[in-house]
This record gives C-alpha cells, structure tokens and sequence, in this order.
C-alpha cells in the first residue's frame, strides 16, 4: 500500500480559514475503503480527533477540513494589568496529523489448489483461523468448482494456507484464480502510513479575498517588511490614556522588542517567554518599563515606533515599524473600547467627543391583598405604606453610545474590527479628588457591541471620517430588595 500527500495547510495557519489536508492512496478502489484521519496534540500520543472519510467523487482523493476542530483548541490570551511581554498559550495550538487507511480484509490466490485430507487448500498467505466464516469468489464465478464458491468455514490455518470445509472430489479444476474475505466483511486497518507533524494554528481569521495570499513566511520575523499577527495599522493614532496588546509569532531567540519616539530616543523590552505566540504591552499607557535612558513619551514626543529585532543591536529591524501617534485633541468624554482583531490582537479605540448612558430596567409585578389590620375602634383599616402591587426580578441593561473623533482612512477602515469582534471590553476611569484631575486606577468592562449596521468610510466621500457605536453592558447590576 502507498500513499501520495496531495494538500496540506501551511505549517503555521489561522484557525478560522480552511486548514484541508488531502491525500491519495492506491488502495482506494478497495471494497470498503475509508482514509483515516487522526489528529493528536503535538508530539504526545493525545488524540483529539479520529475521521474516517469515504474516497471524494472523481478523485478519490481523502479530504477532511479540521479548521472547525482546531478552532475549539484555540481562545485568547489577556492580562490586562501586566505590561511586559509575555507568552500567549491559548492563542495557538500545535497539532500532528496521521494518515492511514481501512478496507475489507481481502486475500487473492493465484496458487493451484490442494489436497488436504480430503477437504480444499488454499495456499496464499493469510490471517484467518480456525471456525473463521469466509466467502469466496473465483474468477470464473463458481462454474468449473460450484461447491466451492460462496460461504464457508475455515477448518484448519497457517500464515501461508488455509482448508475450508468443501470435498477435494468436487473440484474439478484447481488452477481457477479467486478471492477470500470474512464473512463478517471486517476491515483491515492500517494507520500512520503518512505523518505530517509540528503543524501550528493561531487565532486569526483573514478575509475571504485575502486567504488566497496568505503565506506564513510573512509572520516569521526576519526581515523588516515582516508583519505582526495584527490588522492594526502600521500607522495609528492614540491618546495617552489608550492600551495595546499585539501578538507576534515568537522566535524564541535573543528578541528585542524596540521603542523608538520622534525625538530619535530608543528602548527596548527583552522577551523570555518560550511559547510560540508572544504577546506585547506596546500602548501609550501601558508599555511599562523599558530599558533605555530618558522617557518614551514627554510633552515634546509627537509619535514612536515599535518594531521586532531579532538580536541584540538597536537599529536592526525585523518587521515592519508600527507607528503610534499619539492623540493629544480635547475630549469632550473618555472611553475606549479594547477589542480583539482578527488575528488574534488587542487594539483600542478611543472615543473622545460626546457619549450617551442609558439604561432599561425590566421588572414582574402582582397585586397583593392589602391584609391591613383592626384598629382600638374595631374598625379595619390598612396604613398608608402598605403595598397593593408589588415588584419582583427587576433587571437593569445599561447600554453606551459612543463617538470618536476624526481618523484617518486606514483607522476607518479597521473600525469594522471592532464592530464584529467577538470580545470587548470598555475601559471605565477613575479619577483622584483635585484640581487636575488625575486618572488613579482603571478597570475593564466586557461589553456586547449591539451595532449592527455600519458604513464603510471612504476619504473620495468623506473628506473627515468618524464612527458611532452603541455597546451593552454584558453584565447586569444586582438589585436588593
């Protein structure tokens, strides 16, 4: 048997694009013939999944998709108070596929057959014992030997022959090529025949015009037109207060991730963690500690760079630069939205003009009998603060409309990130009692994004671009009673 690998994903892939391996095999025209797919966590003997898909139409080719299985072995990492670089588990999954294969256990003679005290012998290599119930077909369909054609009992066995239960005298040419199987049609299961391991799949989706291009040689980081698993623009504004989280496939080597602002001052952060997904603090408020002299931002830095360096000298470049500006406009209210991208990141958005809270409060009611009592006169009479209807499960949503301010073409474009992100988290603020103002600690809401319709902006439309968006609040406050 033999098996010829047709298609397989590329070793490092998003979970949610279709990952189809296919192979050929040259026992597919068998009867009950099934490929074989088992999937296993990444060099262990852990099997996460068996297939065992019929041969496709035409082909005959073993196709299974295991973009569905894989995207369940995948979620998202987040620390929202950790501002260093660190290792995201479950943003990636390591997989090995083994392919083999199963038909119906058939053996073909082409030997005479023999005398064997009286009963038949077929002499060809085989598997069976004794008691086993077998068919057998012969090439000439049972013309020339009647009684041996169809079902019978195995009377005696070796690896290298086998008696059925028929009479040597009603055999009338032994030289009649033919065919046994159990009667039982069980199969003959080979697996591993072809292993295709170290495969990895990352939580990202691309674009249904994008997938086609899609080559992972892109995310290796080792050259300066290198990407991050982000959509993020390569060019983005940010206020002071804004948080980024980007992800990046790990190197695992001697990693540099560097900081460079607008007045030529660089840092850096040294990466430790050995997962193959790293992620990385890189937003205006949250990239912590840096190894370097002086300050990232001041009041006189008007934007820094963020690149990968694969190395330990300043200026060498990786991947691609992403550019922060920061966004020092007035705002009229402070809120962003942390939101996860499509490949697998945590951008934000800040919304800084006008915002509007609302809430919708849900109760039950029934009518209760006024019990009231007797009074010194013997009189009934009830007080005044005895209830008649009375409320029960009261429930409180509390929803957000919120506005950004002007953006660019690129920031317009991947607004629609947010709108159709699973996982969102707005950001609330608290601030210290004083005259400036100062924020003093900060928390992060999950949040269910209820916009549904959206455009998408475009500058030969719109020579100034802005987005609204209305949020919920996925949990609701507790009411006493």
């Amino acid at each position: 048997m033999a098996q010829t690998l047709i298609a397989s994903p590329q070793t490092f892939s998003p979970a949610y694009n279709p990952l189809k391996f296919q192979v050929d095999s040259t026992n597919k025209a068998k009867a009950g013939f099934r490929y074989i797919f088992d999937v296993y966590a990444a060099g262990t003997a852990t099997k996460i999944a068996e297939y065992k898909p019929l041969p496709t139409f035409g082909t005959g080719y073993g196709e299974e998709d295991l973009s569905k299985l894989l995207q369940n072995q995948v979620s998202w990492d987040l620390d929202s108070i950790n501002t260093a670089t660190y290792g995201a588990p479950n943003s990636y999954y390591n997989y090995d596929v083994k392919i083999g294969e199963e038909y119906v256990y058939e053996v073909a003679y082409t030997s005479s057959l023999t005398d064997s005290s009286g009963s038949v012998q077929i002499n060809v290599t085989n598997s069976f014992a004794p008691g086993d119930q077998v068919i057998i077909t012969q090439a000439d369909g049972g013309v020339a030997n009647p009684q041996l054609e169809g079902l019978h009992t195995v009377v005696s066995a070796t690896g290298s022959a086998f008696v059925v239960n028929v009479n040597w005298s009603t055999i009338t040419s032994a030289t009649i090529d033919g065919s046994v199987s159990y009667a039982d049609k069980r199969k003959t299961i080979t697996r591993d025949i072809t292993e295709l391991n170290d495969y990895t799949v990352f939580n990202g989706a691309f674009r249904w015009v994008e997938w086609t291009a899609y080559d992972n040689l892109d995310f290796r980081l080792d050259d300066a037109d290198k990407r991050w698993l982000t959509n993020q623009p390569t060019s983005f504004q940010c206020t002071l207060g804004q948080d980024l989280w980007l992800n990046l496939r790990n190197p695992k080597g001697t990693d540099r991730i560097i900081f460079e602002n607008s007045n030529g001052d660089t840092f850096y952060k040294a990466p430790t963690a050995l997962d193959d997904v790293l992620q990385v603090a890189v937003g205006p408020n949250n990239y912590g500690t840096l190894i370097g002299t002086g300050s990232l931002i001041d009041a006189t830095v008007e934007w820094y760079d963020v690149w990968f360096n694969n190395g330990t000298t300043i200026q060498q470049q990786d991947s691609v630069k992403y550019r922060i500006y920061l966004d020092r406009r007035p705002s009229i209210s402070e809120h962003e939205l942390l939101f996860l991208d499509r490949l697998g990141s945590w951008s934000s958005f800040s919304f800084q003009l006008r915002a509007y809270e609302r809430g919708d409060v849900t109760r039950e009611m029934y009518n209760r009998d006024v019990v009231g009592y007797v009074n010194a006169s013997d009189e009934w009479t009830y007080t005044t603060e005895d209830f008649g209807f009375n409320t029960f499960n009261i429930n409180v949503i509390k929803r957000m409309e919120l506005n950004t301010n002007w953006m660019t073409q690129e920031m317009a474009t991947y607004f629609e990130e947010l709108v159709t992100s699973p996982q969102v988290f707005i950001k609330s603020v608290s601030y210290t009692c004083g005259e400036d103002l100062t924020p003093s600690s900060s928390t992060y809401q999950p949040v269910i994004v209820e916009t549904n319709a959206y455009e998408m902006l475009n500058q030969r439309n719109k020579n100034l671009m802005r987005h609204s968006i209305s949020v919920r609040f996925a949990n609701q406050d507790n009411i006493n009673g």
